[in-house]
C-alpha cells in the first residue's frame, strides 16, 4: 500500500477517528489506525471495543485532488506516534508506504519516518453493519438536545444505567432522558418518523459525536444492542447499556402551588455569588421566596454566611423555603437556554421544576436537600 496526501485533510481524518482509540487496551491491535486504501477512498478505523468510529476520506474532494500516486491495500499504524507525526509535520502533503508489510515510511520534502506497522489480518473482527430504526435529526438541533440533557446523567460508574441517556422515539415524537438519580433532564422533540423504540446510549459517546458533528444533518440507527450514527463520511457505532432505565415519571410532580418566574442570568449571579460561602463539598443554599422577596442564602459554621436579595420577579404562592445544591440549579437554568426560567415547587422536600417560559419541550427537575438555618 501506498498513497500520497494532502496533510492537513489527513489530520482531520486521523483526528476524527482517534476519539476512539484508548491510551491503554488489552488488544494490542486496537492501539493502532487501521488504514485502508480501496475504491472509495482512504478508509481510517479506531475502536476500543465499546466505541468504533470509521472515517473515509476520497480520492477527489469538490474538484481537487486529496490523494495521488495510490496502490490499495491495508495495514496497521500506530495511533499515537502516526497522529503526533502528521501534526508536527509542515509541508503540504505527505506520502506512506507500508515495505514488508511490517514497516512504514512517513516522508514529506523534508523529513522522514520509519514506523513499525502491523498487518491488518490482526486488527479483531467488528461489526460494522449499519441495522435498525432510522431517526433523522438536524445537526444543530442534535447538539442542543445533548446539551440540554446530558450533564444530568451520572458520572459514576456503580450504576451503568444512568451513565446513558434514555432515548425513546413513538409515533413521531422521541424523548431523551437523563438521571443520575438526584437531577433529571427531559427533552421532547418531533422526528419524521414512525419508529417506535427505546435505546440507553451512553453519555460519553453522545457528547463525543456532539463534538465531532459538521454536516447539517445525523443519521441515528438503533439496533437491540447497538447505534450507528452517520453523519458526513463518517460512522460512528456504539454499543447501547443493557437494563431497565428508571421510571422517571415518578420522579416529576403533578402540582405546583408555587411558581417563580425570574431573570436567568441574575438569578445565575446571585447564586454563584451566595454559593462563595457555601460548604465546598456540599455546595448548598437556601430560596426563601414570598410575594414581596427573593433571597438566596448560604451558612457554613467554619467560614461564615452571606445573602442576596433579587428585585425583579414573578411570584404566586405564599412565603416558601427550599435549599438545593446551586450547581445543579445553575446546570438546569442554562440548559433551558431562556432569558428567563421557571422554577416550579410542590413543597419544601419536593423535587421541584426548571423550565422556560417559551419553550415547553425541555423540563429539568432537581431533588432538594434539607438545611439546618
Amino acid at each position: 500500500m501506498k498513497f500520497t496526501i494532502e496533510r492537513v485533510s489527513f489530520l482531520k481524518l486521523l483526528s476524527t477517528v482517534n476519539v476512539a482509540i484508548g491510551q491503554k487496551s488489552p488488544t494490542p491491535a486496537f492501539l493502532n489506525f487501521k488504514l485502508e486504501i480501496n475504491d472509495n477512498g482512504l478508509v481510517v478505523t479506531g475502536s476500543d471495543n465499546d466505541i468504533t468510529i470509521q472515517s473515509v476520506l476520497p480520492f477527489m474532494k469538490e474538484d481537487k485532488e486529496i490523494i495521488s500516486n495510490y496502490t490499495e491495500g491495508s495495514t496497521l499504524i500506530s495511533a499515537k506516534y502516526l497522529i503526533e507525526i502528521i501534526r508536527r509535520l509542515d509541508s503540504q502533503l505527505v506520502t506512506l508506504e507500508i515495505i514488508d508489510d511490517v514497516i512504514v515510511q512517513i516522508s514529506d520534502n523534508k523529513s522522514h519516518f520509519q514506523l513499525n506497522a502491523m498487518r491488518s489480518e490482526e486488527y479483531p473482527d467488528l461489526d460494522l453493519s449499519v441495522i435498525g430504526e432510522k431517526v433523522s435529526i438536524k445537526t444543530e438541533d442534535f447538539k442542543k438536545i445533548i446539551s440540554q440533557t446530558a450533564f444530568a446523567a451520572s458520572t459514576r460508574e456503580v450504576r451503568p444505567i444512568l451513565t446513558a441517556v434514555n432515548f425513546k422515539a413513538n409515533e413521531g415524537s422521541a424523548e431523551f432522558v437523563a438521571t443520575d438519580s438526584y437531577r433529571l433532564a427531559k427533552k421532547i422533540y418531533e422526528i419524521d418518523s414512525s419508529a417506535s423504540f427505546e435505546a440507553n446510549i451512553p453519555v460519553k459517546v453522545l457528547n463525543e459525536v456532539s463534538k465531532l458533528l459538521e454536516d447539517n444533518e445525523i443519521v441515528l440507527n438503533i439496533a437491540s444492542n447497538k447505534v450507528v450514527f452517520e453523519f458526513g463520511n463518517t460512522k460512528v457505532f456504539s454499543r447501547l447499556i443493557n437494563g431497565d432505565f428508571p421510571k422517571t415519571s415518578r420522579m416529576i410532580p403533578s402540582n405546583y402551588p408555587f411558581v417563580l418566574q425570574i431573570n436567568a442570568s441574575r438569578f445565575i449571579d446571585a447564586m454563584q455569588r451566595v454559593s462563595l460561602l457555601a460548604i465546598e463539598r456540599e455546595r448548598i443554599v437556601k430560596l426563601s421566596i414570598d410575594s414581596d422577596l427573593v433571597e438566596i442564602s448560604s451558612k457554613s459554621e467554619q467560614i461564615g454566611s452571606a445573602n442576596e436579595k433579587i428585585e425583579l420577579f414573578q411570584y404566586e404562592g405564599g412565603r416558601f423555603d427550599i435549599s438545593f445544591n446551586v450547581d445543579y440549579v445553575i446546570d438546569a437554568i442554562k440548559a433551558a437556554q431562556s432569558e428567563d426560567v421557571v422554577l416550579s415547587f410542590a413543597g419544601e422536600m419536593n423535587a421541584f421544576r426548571v423550565t422556560s417560559p417559551v419553550d415547553e419541550t425541555i423540563v429539568q427537575i432537581i431533588t432538594p436537600v434539607r438545611s439546618y438555618y
